[in-house]
């Protein structure tokens, strides 16, 4: 029975035309009929695959009429979705079901129909005549992994073929196996591990390896240069997509009303879930990579799904001991919203409402209703770790900002709604010294505490020095005391709040050494280790005192930052627990706790609580309204932010430590009796705004976003140390 018909013909020639891979003549010639050229005879599927240069198909460009079984299929007609995969897959009769070494030519071909041709129901046995091409339309050179496919011209079926079989598979393929085995059905066997899922939400899909735990960032585990460079050619050889079966961006158009694939409310697929395969998959190169496809669409029809996944959300951990301290990134907290902003845009949801500020002199939420999500998994975050002190990253600075007096008004604001949710004076937050830097950035670090179990003792202290200015966050410090217990005298401690530079970008005039060298450790890390050694210096005036290092340093644990910091005294006790940030299906920790001496003999235990990275961003405040199928979930912590926060316990009442003897650095003694923090319009009318040198300008963007200028500082010096650190960088990147 002829399949083909003469518009099939047509819209596939001038389809493959347009894209360059047929001339516009034989597009022309297909408008005259839709029949096989007489003479032709069956090109076996092999033979077509026949590579020449790089992975192109040797006859590209010519007619070929060849037999096989429908192994996939992805029809326009049923998605709704815009862009899909117009097409299907065929497979030689009675081939696969064994893996074989040796193999070099697949037997496995797709065919591309168009957007109107008719596409034959899996297990159909088709006789297809067509062009052969590759897609994209490019040479070997620039896209070594394109697929080869025959647009059709003519289809006809046949009765009696032999139905091919899936290959089983263990591990990903190497780039040799996977060209040999391209559009072949494969059956992936055993536990496989999510270790991306950052495009779930708009492509679609799921980085997966094979075993069960993701892959680790390199510098993370091994020191930066060759070794680095060898473990992520591991980790990429471990590493391959699962697709949903369309090439659609699901945050665009009629798409936004499709349910996800892989992903919904109840079913987060996070990172490090389990995933094992129900259902057989086609190996094949979309967009320069091989990927696992689908049989059938399951964008908009996750009942398709060739996978199940299993999980648990973790709840908060416990570390033991009688005081517990934390460090959490907060992603930009600004109460001073986009909305508010004259010329602000934002980043919009699916009915075209903004949601986040979009190069704006704030950032974070744009719109009430998005700054309300974000702060409710923020509040359910904090409330949930159970810690009595929290250092915070990525707070507002509203005079910075340009848009207030009152350096504490985000802070204060976070700690009502803390309250709020909480009880009224469960939270206080440490006030600004009275002196700041005259040049910060936008965001700060800054510190909140239960008074009902400790009071700060004196003010807190900023480290303002040349290798923080204009670059990042200057670090804050401040001592804690108990206000409960059974010692003579208070168990104090000191807590210093860092938040390095990133690694997103160089600013510019920045020295030699802070361009990636492609060693892992990415941009501006010769900043990063003057920062350390600028940070060592001022904490070593806290050595009589148990003194905790916090936050986010933007270094993975084996980096030249990080190494700096241990090499002064500083031990990192952190990096039990699951890793606190994850990039690029990477998982590893960017945020670190170390202890000095006097510190190590009261810690009870240190760990990270996996409620943010491992999670989709689907979920972040940021991404609300972008699914019709899909909440934000702002009613949990999950995805409260990027990073996931550390929690450390201490033994402070009734351990063998002896108690610390205070100094007169932060201060001098604890309040009497710390109050709940007033409310921010309280705050904003009574409290004495800090003083400044200079007004602030040209100050550069940090986190994910890097700045445009560099502090002179640092070329001429850092203390304490700072720029010997430095020098002796540049010198060993030459």
């Amino acid at each position: 029975m002829k399949c083909g018909t003469r518009s099939l013909a047509v819209l596939g020639a001038l389809a493959l035309s347009a894209m360059g891979l047929v001339p516009a003549a034989w597009a022309a010639d297909a408008g005259q009929s839709g029949e096989a050229s007489p003479g032709l005879v069956d090109t076996p599927i092999p033979d077509i695959q026949a590579v020449g240069e790089g992975d192109d198909s040797m006859m590209v460009g010519t007619t070929v009429t060849t037999l096989g079984v429908v192994t996939a299929a992805y029809p326009a007609a049923e998605s709704g979705l815009g862009a899909t995969l117009d097409g299907y897959t065929i497979q030689t009769p009675g081939s696969g079901g064994a893996w074989e070494p040796g193999r070099t030519r697949s037997d496995g071909l797709f065919v591309y129909a168009g957007k109107k041709g008719e596409i034959p129901a899996p297990g159909t046995c088709v006789r297809v005549t067509g062009t052969v091409g590759e897609f994209p339309a490019t040479s070997a050179k620039d896209n070594p992994q394109s697929l080869t496919q025959l647009a059709a011209t003519s289809v006809t079926t046949v009765e009696g073929c032999q139905a091919p079989m899936p290959i089983p598979a263990t591990r990903v393929p190497t780039p040799a196996e996977a060209e040999a085995l391209e559009s072949m059905l494969l059956a992936p066997q055993g536990t496989w591990t999510i270790t991306d899922n950052y495009q779930t939400n708009q492509y679609g899909t799921l980085t997966l390896t094979p075993g069960e735990s993701p892959l680790r960032s390199a510098t993370d585990v091994v020191a930066p240069g060759q070794a680095a460079r060898e473990y992520e050619a591991a980790n990429a050889a471990r590493a391959i997509a699962l697709d949903d079966g369309t090439n659609t961006n699901l945050q665009k158009g009629t798409a936004t009303e499709a349910a996800y694939a892989y992903l919904a409310n109840g079913s987060p697929a996070r990172v490090g879930y389990h995933v094992a395969f129900t259902k057989p998959v086609i190996l094949e190169p979309r967009h320069g990579s091989f990927v696992f496809q689908p049989t059938s669409m399951v964008a908009g029809h996750p009942d398709r799904s060739p996978v199940t996944i299993t999980g648990e959300r973790p709840s908060a951990p416990t570390v033991g001991g009688d005081t517990r301290v934390a460090t959490f990134n907060v992603l930009n907290y600004f109460s001073d919203l986009g909305v508010d902003e004259a010329g602000c845009t934002g980043y919009p949801d699916r009915t075209g409402a903004f949601v986040t500020a979009k190069k704006c002199k704030v950032r974070g939420a744009f719109s009430r209703e998005a700054f309300a999500n974000q702060e409710a998994k923020i509040v359910s975050a904090i409330n949930a770790l159970g810690a009595d002190v929290v250092a915070l990253e990525e707070i507002e600075n509203p005079v910075a900002v340009g848009v207030g007096t009152d350096r504490d008004a985000s802070l204060a604001r976070l700690v009502e709604a803390l309250n709020k949710d909480a009880g009224a004076g469960t939270w206080a937050y440490v006030p600004s010294p009275v002196a700041v830097p005259e040049a910060e950035d936008v965001i700060r670090v800054a510190f909140i505490y239960k008074p009902a179990t400790i009071a700060p003792v004196g003010p807190s202290l900023i480290h303002d020095d040349p290798a923080f200015t204009g670059l990042a966050r200057q670090p804050l410090a401040q001592e804690f005391a108990r206000v409960t217990g059974e010692r003579s005298a208070p168990a104090s401690f000191v807590v210093i709040a860092n938040h390095f530079k990133s690694k997103g970008s160089v600013p510019e005039g920045a020295p030699a050494g802070n361009v990636d060298s492609g060693d892992g450790q990415g941009n501006a890390n010769a900043i990063r280790v003057a920062q350390a050694g600028a940070l060592a210096s001022f904490a070593a005036r806290f050595a009589d005192k148990p003194t905790l290092l916090v936050g986010d340093f933007n270094s993975y644990s084996q980096e030249d930052p990080i190494k700096a910091l241990e090499a002064a005294g500083w031990e990192r006790v952190s990096g039990a627990g699951e890793a606190s940030y994850v990039y690029a299906g990477r998982s590893g920790s960017l945020d670190h706790v170390f202890a000095n001496a006097a510190a190590k003999p009261l810690l009870a235990g240190v760990t990270s609580w996996a409620v943010n990275a491992q999670e989709s961003i689907a979920f972040e405040y940021s991404r609300a309204g972008m699914n019709a199928h899909l909440a934000v979930e702002a009613d949990n912590p999950y995805r409260s932010s990027d990073h996931n926060p550390e929690l450390i316990g201490l033994t402070l009442i009734g351990g063998d430590a002896p108690a610390p003897t205070p100094s007169a650095e932060p201060s001098s003694a604890p309040s009497a009796a710390p109050a709940p923090a007033p409310s921010r319009a309280a705050t904003a009318s009574s409290r004495k705004t800090p003083t400044r040198a200079a007004t602030v300008t040209g100050l550069a963007r940090t986190g994910a976003d890097a700045g445009p200028a560099i502090g002179i500082g640092i070329l001429l010096a850092a203390a304490g140390g700072g720029l010997i650190l430095l020098s002796r960088r540049l010198r060993r990147r030459g």
